[in-house]
């Protein structure tokens, strides 16, 4: 009953604005006579057209969908339909004067304002219609009104004002933009400031929102400009970049909160496409740890190269079917997918995988991470990070796979922690097994190491998020803890490209920029969430920040370089580090002695191999109850 209901009342909608065009049309060719005649009453030759008008006006607005319009949402495109059927309705009536040839011809000149008056009147009533439906519909303007500031006056900023528009919750209160010939004008009706007036509008108007529409804009000056917003009690959203938009990721309509990488990510560096496509395009290509944060992004980027095959190696079975399934739905080029669910602790099924599907290359991202939870797990996670390597090393050599890559950590220099001293055993392992290999050995092994990545789940970001979104507190471990960030597709591309640049046995260090101090990056995140840090020396505002102290294992500050000399390759953010290593004879009976160890749950026996093999290590830190946030 209900659809009955509606689709008559659409139905009497559509009826009464069709009676009220063919009005328009015969009011518009009334006008045009008393403007040419200069009488009010039309003369005996244009009576017949005051007939027709509305009669072929109607007619002609059909073929153009001009009545398939939605009335609330009407625009540019209805105003495009309506002109191009009032000028073929012009025509027919101009073509139908000449062959009355029983009255007198109708002056001509009757149908330009007759034109005119059709498409004024046709799209003024449904503007009329629109405000009216936005009023009474709608219900006015609503309390919880949006007020905008568009930062960035150009196609983008413009096309985000269209959009706003049909919005009756967004009022766009002005533009703001850096070219000066817009200063002072109007664009869209809306006028334009320049970035000198900014503290000015944001003190006299209501602006609670600011969107920056700068797509094409460098990280650089997108950071300026939002240095600037910080602070203010604004909300911050932005149109994606332009490599998103012209890679078809987003349009410019997606409009987001600003990430804390607009903030600390650098200026991306064209990737060198001989060294992307070196080691996997056309080839078989495995990746361990392929669900979690950096595997994803390396199993996205793979893909997208064109291997032949890709082999998705996790222990985490909800991991393993979720980066499937997004990679059944993000495989333009079709590329064979192979889950496959285990460990790489289980020599012998990474030895099978890599000979039934004849592997070449591995990136090996497979590892337990998180600082407090290794550090209290010792055993575990010495197993995983430590075993699992030398495992899959094993394999890669047995079934004779060209190219193993490692994920390493900036946290296995000097390590404090457990995590970060395994991770170190298992560059000393690679690099061992690279001096140690025959000639017969094809498998080139090399490292990559990088610092924390900007979104990751073992980074500070999402924890600060979540906690800015329930208000507070943000919790900190130290004020003076630092850390390297970088992006997560930017780690994976330079993972890809220093791949292709081993010779064998190398450690590669990722150029990570400088050092963040995790307190600016809280009171950052807090700022773009258009909220402020409540200190002090702020009592009035609206989130605390709180010191929980260093974690077991945690480090005040990172380093990416254990001792000699960075060297630069064929990639600026690549560099090669020449560090000393222990030799396989001697490694593998320490090996051997660790793995007896890992079987007796012998937690002393295991962090004491650890603090005799890898430089820098001193053993355990005392425990601590509070939790790791960075």
């Amino acid at each position: 009953m209900r659809s009955i209901m509606r689709l008559t009342s659409r139905r009497q909608a559509q009826i009464a604005i069709t009676l009220v065009d063919a009005m328009v049309f015969t009011v518009a060719f009334w006008m045009a006579i008393v403007i040419r005649y200069g009488e009010l009453a039309p003369p005996p030759q244009t009576q017949w057209c005051l007939y027709a008008a509305p009669i072929v006006g109607v007619l002609c607005l059909l073929p153009f969908r001009f009545y398939r319009e939605v009335i609330r949402y009407v625009g540019a495109n209805a105003a495009y339909r309506c002109g191009m059927g009032v000028t073929l309705t012009t025509l027919i009536l101009l073509a139908a004067s000449f062959l009355r040839s029983d009255l007198p011809a109708i002056s001509r000149v009757v149908f330009l304002p007759f034109w005119m008056g059709s498409v004024l009147g046709l799209v003024g009533v449904r503007l009329v219609g629109r405000s009216l439906f936005r009023e009474f519909v709608l219900g006015g303007e609503p309390e919880s009104r949006r007020h905008v500031l568009i930062y960035g006056a150009g196609q983008a900023g413009v096309g985000l004002a269209s959009m706003l528009a049909e919005d009756s919750a967004v009022l766009i209160e002005c533009f703001v933009d850096d070219d000066r010939r817009l200063t002072g004008r109007d664009v869209r009706g809306i006028e334009v400031f320049h970035p000198d007036d900014l503290d000015g509008l944001l003190e006299r108007r209501p602006i609670d929102t600011v969107m920056l529409a700068l797509p094409s804009a460098s990280r650089q000056r997108r950071r300026k400009v939002i240095d600037v917003l910080r602070g203010r009690g604004v909300e911050i959203l932005t149109v994606p970049d332009l490599q998103e938009l012209d890679s078809g990721h987003a349009k410019f309509t997606d409009l987001r909160p600003i990430d804390i990488q607009d903030l600390l990510g650098r200026e991306s560096v064209t990737p060198h496409q001989p060294l992307l496509v070196a080691k996997i395009r056309g080839r078989v290509v495995m990746v361990t740890g392929a669900g979690g944060s950096i595997g994803t992004e390396l199993c996205r980027q793979i893909i997208e190269i064109g291997p032949a095959r890709l082999i998705l190696v996790d222990n985490c079975e909800f991991n393993l079917f979720r980066i499937d399934a997004m990679l059944a739905e993000k495989n333009p080029l079709g590329v064979a997918v192979v889950p496959i669910l285990g460990t790489v602790c289980d020599g012998l099924l990474m030895q099978e995988t890599m000979e039934r599907y004849d592997v070449e290359t591995v990136y090996h991202a497979a590892a337990y991470k998180h600082v407090p939870i290794v550090e209290r797990n010792p055993v575990v996670g010495v197993q995983n990070n430590v075993i699992g390597t030398l495992r899959l090393a094993e394999a890669a050599i047995r079934s004779g796979v060209q190219d193993f890559v490692s994920i390493s950590t900036d946290k296995a220099v000097r390590p404090t922690g457990v995590m970060g001293a395994s991770k170190r055993l298992a560059e000393l392992i690679l690099q061992g097994l690279q001096s140690h290999s025959s000639k017969n050995d094809q498998t080139r092994f090399c490292m990559v190491r990088f610092g924390n990545v900007l979104g990751s789940s073992g980074s500070a970001v999402p924890k600060f998020s979540e906690q800015i979104r329930a208000g507070g507190p943000v919790t900190v471990t130290h004020p003076e803890v630092t850390r390297y960030f970088m992006t997560v597709d930017e780690a994976a591309n330079l993972v890809i490209q220093a791949g292709a640049l081993t010779k064998g046995g190398d450690v590669f260090v990722l150029d990570m920029g400088e050092p963040v101090k995790i307190l600016d990056l809280a009171t950052r995140m807090i700022d773009l969430a258009g909220a402020s840090v409540r200190s002090e020396a702020t009592p009035g505002g609206q989130i605390e920040i709180t010191f929980t102290g260093l974690q077991p294992g945690e480090k005040l500050y990172e380093e990416l370089l254990i001792d000699g000399d960075l060297e630069g390759t064929a990639h600026p953010k690549i560099l090669r580090s020449a560090e000393a290593f222990v030799p396989w004879d001697d490694l593998g009976r320490i090996l051997q002695r660790l793995e007896a160890a890992i079987d007796r749950r012998d937690t002393s026996t295991v962090v004491q191999i650890l603090q005799e093999t890898v430089s820098g290590y001193r053993g355990p830190t005392e425990p601590s109850r509070t939790r790791d946030t960075t």
